[in-house]
């Protein structure tokens, strides 16, 4: 949004002089013997912002102004998750890198963890104001390993004035308990229905996983053991088939990611989209609200949605573990959450939305959908000043993110996500047909779980 490098400019002025209040006292640093050199943190790109650093760098740039005896730097990884996870895995165990902080996809931490790539945290970094679901992806046999950072949640956009023609309001949307049944309902003229990303990549499992878990179906148990049968994955499978079929689906999505499918919904390809939270910034700053063909807005997904996110962890390696720590604190505490929102990711703590879990009732729209207002900037996020009034999106987002579910944690996710790429990809590109697939994730899906 235009007016938000602005606004967020305005968060982190307030940020700093906050430096004599906070949550507490910052403890003394212990002895660091390599003060010469910046603590170094690696994350992903920053997809919130196609024109600026990102608000992440600009957090980091916070934090060495208040810290400029302990400088930190921010290391960009590959923009695909999967290259990400490779990178650090490779830096770390090797000790090609000297990365003291990582930004983890939270399906990783369960692996870094148990490798012993990532140490043990002070269990007070994460407190009671965290989303319950994103504090628990960051815990693995019983200790805490990772803070989070920000988090996700699948959301379903539409092009407000495309809907209408195709006979739903916004407000119809929650009234359907699936995807399927809103695509079936929804049939507009000149248009696809249906954007999401479907290439063999995170996205697909995602995809996939929502499916199945709207139709009542769960492949792995608390534990990280396979559950499943081969009637569930038939039933599952026959979910996601509700959704891409050639009635519904843009053609385009077989082969996107976030990035394409964004692209193509903000040319018109469809009249619905599934993405990610940070989409909403990027629409408001490419879509002209002056005109009724580029209205959009969000609501929840129907049925059930995935939790995504990132989470911040100490590496083993690091020979400053309390001033990495430090810079957690910093980076997730309550006004670098603000920032977050402001800037276009979904924060990790309650506080940054100024919502309450009461305002997440069937009857109160706020909680299922959000149309953008005209005008460019139209307030997605939380007021700057903390005060006044908390616009819709927040309390959608939050509702949201109350419901979502966690993909399944164990060591070898890796494993299991590759194989439900490949298998489900090639049922959807090559129309193997449910059947087959079912019988040969059936014949494969305990052992990717077992890390074989």
């Amino acid at each position: 949004m235009r007016p938000l490098p602005v606004v967020l400019g305005a968060s982190l002025v307030a940020l700093a002089l906050l430096t004599a209040c906070g949550s507490g006292t910052t403890p003394a640093p212990g002895p660091a013997p390599e003060t010469s050199r910046p603590l170094l943190v690696a994350s992903g790109a920053d997809l919130t912002s196609s024109t600026s650093a990102g608000v992440r760098r600009e957090l980091i740039d916070e934090w060495n102004r208040r810290n400029p005896k302990r400088p930190a730097q921010l290391v960009e990884l590959p923009r695909a998750t999967d290259d990400q996870r490779s990178e650090l895995v490779g830096a770390l165990q090797s000790g090609t890198a000297t990365y003291d902080v990582v930004n983890l996809d939270i399906t990783w931490i369960p692996e870094f963890a148990d490798s012993g790539l990532i140490r043990p945290l002070d269990p007070s970094l994460l407190d009671g104001d965290f989303l319950p679901q994103a504090a628990d992806a960051g815990r693995w046999k019983g200790r805490t390993y990772a803070v989070p950072f920000n988090t996700d949640v699948g959301l379903l956009y539409y092009r407000t004035d495309d809907l209408i023609k195709a006979g739903h309001r916004p407000a119809d949307l929650a009234a359907y308990p699936r995807l399927g049944d809103l695509l079936a309902a929804v049939r507009p003229t000149g248009h696809t229905t249906y954007t999401t990303q479907l290439r063999a990549y995170e996205g697909l499992t995602v995809n996939t996983l929502e499916a199945f878990w709207t139709a009542g179906v769960t492949l792995v148990d608390g534990e990280g053991r396979y559950i499943g049968t081969e009637a569930d994955l038939r039933r599952g499978l026959d979910e996601l088939n509700r959704l891409t079929t050639a009635d519904y689906l843009n053609p385009e999505s077989l082969e996107a990611d976030e990035s394409v499918s964004l692209a193509a919904f903000a040319q018109g390809a469809s009249v619905l989209m599934r993405n990610w939270p940070y989409a909403y910034n990027r629409l408001d700053a490419a879509l002209d609200p002056s005109s009724s063909a580029t209205r959009f807005g969000v609501a929840r997904l129907p049925g059930v949605a995935a939790l995504g996110g990132q989470s911040l962890g100490v590496t083993a390696t690091s020979s400053r573990p309390d001033d990495a720590a430090d810079l957690i604190r910093f980076l997730t505490g309550k006004d670098s959450q603000r920032a977050l929102l402001q800037a276009g990711f979904a924060p990790a703590r309650q506080s940054a939305y100024g919502t309450r879990d009461s305002a997440c009732t069937p009857g109160n729209p706020d909680a299922w959908y959000y149309d953008r207002p005209d005008g460019k900037g139209s307030e997605p996020s939380a007021s700057p000043s903390g005060s006044g009034r908390r616009p819709g999106y927040t309390t959608l987002l939050w509702c949201a993110l109350r419901e979502a579910r966690a993909r399944p944690a164990t060591t070898h996710y890796v494993t299991f996500t590759r194989l439900i790429q490949r298998e489900v990809h090639h049922m959807l590109a090559a129309h193997a047909g449910v059947d087959v697939t079912a019988r040969r994730l059936q014949a494969r899906l305990a052992k990717a779980l077992g890390g074989r």
